[in-house]
């Protein structure tokens, strides 16, 4: 509920901004058409890439205990765009405000979700501290995912051929991802309570039903530079480039096996770097047609991890050490769309 309430607040400020704009600059003299145009967009594409799980050995060290990768490669989505602009923005200053939705698809195989652990670090062995303990492959289902960017800025030509734009981005982002039907490897246990080092040799066992689920929550503000180079009949060319360390991140891991949830509170040390290219096609002045292609990835974020046993002594939550999140997609589209 708090996440729709923060939507619904945020497009009816987009709203209002947006025809405040359009009403305000219109320039003096009857008969002069609006300076500003508002447009609508259809959006698909798809997001190639995958989100980062990580358990680190304490709250200081970089040292993973285990690490965990779910596939999106690909994942489709639909969606929409709002914008309001100037209609010939080498003309004068001036500012601009988009507004993007996507939706993933749902309910199908996006790729698979692998699991790596170390857990001999826990106990400090001198050899084969770095080999690998546990590791399982299962089938990775996207069950949800939406993206919505809202930013807003000013847009200055240079020399009456491009034009630089820089903003301000607010973005949130929620995925849902099902693991289900794979196989598990699992080192023995040694003597002094460590595991005996990994053989490529140990045999798989077949896992079947559902293994992991897990969730992320993103809120990232990041200011943002873009390029715009018109070119004659109708094409453009535009660049973006963000860069922050304003990222927020909730992540909960539900683990069916063992009757545990994990969640994950991160807002430290992370980075986003964020680029996109787009060119563009306008064959009527009322239509234009394009194709993106943007990179977006977040590493380094973390923070404490919380624990509830979700069985029968379900309730209990406990802070119990760092856990980590991160992103790296490839994000391709299509877009028509229409000023009015």
């Amino acid at each position: 509920m708090k996440t729709i309430k923060v939507f619904i607040l945020l497009v009816s400020i987009w709203l209002f901004l947006a025809s405040t704009g359009i009403q305000g600059e219109t320039p003096p003299g009857a008969g002069k058409k609006n300076s500003y145009t508002f447009s609508i967009a259809a959006l698909t594409g798809f997001l190639y890439g995958q989100g980062e799980e990580i358990v680190y050995l304490n709250e200081t060290s970089e040292t993973y205990l285990s690490q965990l990768l779910w596939d999106m490669k690909p994942l489709f989505y639909t969606g929409t765009s709002l914008n309001v602009s100037q209609r010939n923005p080498l003309e004068r200053p001036g500012f601009f405000t988009d507004l993007s939705l996507k939706f993933g698809i749902p309910s199908y195989k996006t790729g698979i979700m692998e699991d790596r652990d170390w857990m001999n670090k826990l106990y400090h062995t001198e050899e084969n501290n770095d080999a690998l303990t546990h590791f399982s492959s299962h089938d990775n289902y996207t069950q949800g995912a939406f993206l919505l960017d809202l930013s807003a800025g000013l847009s200055l030509p240079i020399a009456g051929w491009f034009v630089l734009k820089g903003y301000a981005d607010f973005s949130y982002m929620h995925f849902s991802w099902a693991s289900q039907n794979g196989f598990t490897q699992y080192a023995s246990e040694g003597v002094s309570g460590g595991y005996e080092p990994w053989d490529d040799g140990i045999p798989k066992s077949t896992h079947y039903g559902p293994a992991i689920n897990y969730q992320q929550e993103w809120i990232i503000l990041t200011p943002g530079l873009a390029l715009l180079i018109p070119f004659p009949y109708g094409l453009s060319l535009t660049l973006d480039v963000h860069v922050s360390p304003w990222i927020w991140c909730v992540a909960l891991d539900d683990h069916f096996l063992t009757e545990k949830q994990y969640s994950d509170h991160t807002s430290q040390g992370g980075l986003l770097f964020e680029s996109q290219g787009r060119i563009g096609f306008a064959p009527h002045s009322r239509l234009e047609l394009s194709l993106s292609l943007g990179y977006r990835s977040i590493q380094g974020l973390r923070g404490p991890t919380y624990t509830r046993n979700t069985g029968k002594t379900s309730g209990l939550v406990t802070q119990n050490g760092s856990g980590g999140t991160g992103y790296l997609v490839l994000d391709t589209g299509l877009s028509i769309k229409i000023r009015l």
